[in-house]
């Protein structure tokens, strides 16, 4: 009897401590997109999404299923715009996506269109490392997914959401069409590469979440994609139609795992692929996932148990508009379970496509209410039931502050990743006593920042070579480089994507040569560690670097981890090969002077 009590006790002391420990170390900010469900059903969303409902007419309800495409680079007076301005006005969708231009053009073209639209329109935006995808010259650029998903503390990651949520919402954009959570399990793919996190299924899962995490804390919606699973394919969606053939337990227990983490934690969108996977097509020919019913409506909707908002990639992609027509292709994306048609080619030819499908009787009315009451609670979740004029004052301050830049440079801090140092080379020490010589292979053949960087800590003669110099120039090079104890081989204006990652054969070769020279070689990738795999030789290079983006940022962190002033932190995010397997990492300490 007074074991069964202290028993009793035990679980009523230590169930609620325990549990109260979960939640305290459980980083409360995630919190907060748990509940972030474009189809919840709570009552203040029910209230204004049931009263804007009310006030239209069946063809408004129809067009909020459209989302079509604009640049801030066109002018109210440009035909292409115009063509936008019709479409808000005369079928009225939801929404529309911006793609290449400047902010302030942007903000005002949006404004214009607020003004003019009956129904606060979605303002969508593909950027999946920040504005800076779409709008390069004039916002911030974060690193790529891979350059992310070698970092092992996704608190960081969590910042980076926010932000990009702050971002958006101060350019008026309440839709990202990121984060990209596909598996990089296969090497030749050129579709995706970095924009992946990587190859290990659960990294992919948490980079996702905490991204999204940030992100919805300024109640912007973010779409998982590519469903369900663009990773394992060499063939690019915007071109052709990709074939997946894994296998029905591989999609489950690999490709599907990101998507069952985050819709579990409360994704609003999902972003269905143009792929074609034989083991989940029934529907008795070679059907593109985003208009397949037994991937959106029996898999993601039923299966997966997904809620929010499902959008097709780009409609004008020819993974699937090479083989139907516009029009068609709305209607089968809609009888499948989608709820945002993503530019469609011809918006007016779709929308009466559309309207002559239900008067027919093919879709229903009924369904097409439904998911127009879920894009006007989606809506209300971000925010447009109190819009506002943006205001263009300050904007390109406000998208570049100086903390943003700070964590661009702390993301290179925490994801740059040492994977081979024999004999402890790094990071260098007694250096006053070795001749070091520092090779850059550019496009131009001219010294960057990374170089320039590393003559701070010690006398080092620095060579330039171009990428595309003739093999003579390699080898006169190597020639001059006898006399050196340590040479750093800094390969820049390289690429992240097959066949070649941006490398030219004749540096290949010159890299290869410099290992069998049984020097201290350092040669440090500014790409991606897959291209370690163009090198015969990489198993004889004494130090491998890899820092996978050639920005100014990367070049001051990964000379500053070469002396030791920072330490190496990150991980490999993906499979190179037996030698190099994804979560490898050596660590190192700050060498103190």
């Amino acid at each position: 009897m007074k074991k069964t009590f202290f028993f009793i006790l035990k679980i009523f002391v230590l169930v609620p401590l325990l549990t109260g420990l979960f939640f305290m170390t459980f980083p409360l900010s995630y919190a907060s997109d748990f509940s972030f469900s474009p189809n919840g059903d709570s009552a203040v969303n029910s209230r204004w999404a049931d009263s804007v409902f009310r006030t239209m007419t069946e063809d408004e309800r129809l067009g909020q299923l459209f989302m079509v495409e604009v640049s801030s680079k066109w002018t109210v007076n440009d035909k292409l715009f115009q063509d936008v301005e019709a479409c808000v006005k005369n079928f009225h969708i939801g929404g529309v996506i911006f793609f290449y231009g400047g902010p302030c053009r942007q903000a005002a073209l949006t404004n214009y269109l607020q003004n003019e639209a009956k129904i606060p329109l979605m303002i969508a935006q593909d950027g999946e490392w920040g504005l800076g995808m779409r709008l390069a010259d004039s916002t911030l650029s974060f690193p790529r997914n891979l350059c992310l998903g070698a970092i092992e503390n996704n608190e960081i990651i969590y910042e980076l959401g926010r932000e990009i949520g702050r971002q958006c919402n101060r350019l008026g954009v309440n839709i990202d069409f990121m984060p990209c959570i596909d598996i990089y399990d296969n090497p030749t793919n050129t579709a995706i590469a970095n924009r992946s996190f990587g190859s290990d299924k659960l990294n992919v899962a948490l980079k996702g979440s905490a991204m999204m995490s940030g992100m919805s804390d300024y109640h912007i919606l973010t779409t998982a994609k590519h469903f369900p699973g663009h990773g394992n394919t060499a063939v690019d969606s915007h071109e052709a139609l990709p074939v997946i053939l894994d296998t029905k337990d591989y999609i489950d227990s690999v490709a599907l795992y990101p998507y069952k983490y985050l819709i579990n934690n409360g994704v609003g969108g999902v972003m269905v692929g143009h792929l074609f996977i034989p083991v989940y097509n029934n529907d008795g020919e070679k059907t593109p996932s985003s208009i397949s019913k037994s991937v959106i409506d029996s898999l993601l909707i039923k299966t997966l148990k997904f809620n929010g908002l499902v959008f097709t990639d780009a409609l004008k992609m020819k993974g699937v508009s090479s083989n139907y027509e516009t029009g068609e292709v709305e209607v089968r994306a809609f009888e499948a379970g989608v709820d945002v048609f993503l530019m469609p080619s011809d918006c007016k030819k779709a929308f009466q496509a559309m309207v002559e499908a239900r008067n027919s009787g093919r879709i229903s009315q009924k369904e097409i209410d439904r998911r127009c009451k879920k894009i006007l609670i989606a809506k209300k979740r971000m925010g447009l039931d109190k819009i506002q004029p943006i205001k263009i004052e300050n904007l390109y301050a406000d998208l570049n502050t100086d903390g943003g830049k700070m964590l661009q440079k702390r993301l290179y801090e925490n994801a740059v990743t040492l994977i081979k140092n024999d004999s402890s080379l790094l990071p260098l020490r007694d250096f006053e006593n070795q001749k070091i010589a520092v090779v850059s292979v550019s496009k131009d053949g001219v010294a960057t920042s990374f170089e320039n960087n590393l003559q701070r800590f010690a006398g080092i003669n620095v060579f330039n070579i171009s990428k595309t110099a003739e093999p003579l120039a390699f080898e006169q090079l190597i020639n001059k480089l006898e006399d050196f104890d340590i040479i750093i081989a800094a390969l820049h204006d390289a690429g992240s994507y097959p066949k070649n990652f941006g490398l030219s054969e004749n540096t290949v070769k010159f890299i290869d040569n410099l290992a069998l020279k049984n020097k201290k070689l350092i040669v440090d990738f500014f790409n991606s560690p897959l291209s370690i795999n163009k090198f015969q030789n990489y198993k004889k290079i004494t130090s491998i670097v890899i820092s996978y983006e050639d920005t100014n940022f990367s070049h001051e962190v990964s000379s500053d981890m070469i002396f030791g002033v920072l330490p190496f932190l990150g991980k490999l995010p993906v499979d190179v090969n037996q030698d190099f397997k994804a979560g490898l990492r050596i660590k190192t300490d700050v060498f103190k002077l």
